[in-house]
């Protein structure tokens, strides 16, 4: 339930626009530091990336449903950018 929450604000930050994206370059909003830290613990072999099984172990169910949608380059891990990318294609579209 909290992942879904941080999703969400996540999305909502990338829906925000220039100004926020700025923003968040130069002081990250509370949820989206909460989000990295969990992104991060959920990392078990600190590799940068969350497999299938870090993402679920994490409780990251929505990461784990839209796993192959999020891994755009299907190397079987899911990083930081890849996530990103993929809740900014969510909203434009």
């Amino acid at each position: 339930m909290q992942s879904t929450i941080i999703l969400s604000l996540i999305a909502g930050v990338l829906a925000g626009g220039v100004a926020i994206a700025q923003s968040t370059e130069t002081a990250k909003p509370r949820y989206v530091a909460k989000f990295d830290a969990k992104f991060k613990a959920a990392d078990r072999d600190g590799d940068g990336a969350l497999n299938r099984s870090e993402a679920q172990a994490a409780g990251l169910n929505r990461v784990v449903e839209r796993f192959d949608h999020i891994d755009a380059d299907h190397d079987g891990k899911v990083t930081m950018s890849e996530l990103r990318n993929y809740l900014a294609r969510r909203v434009s579209s």
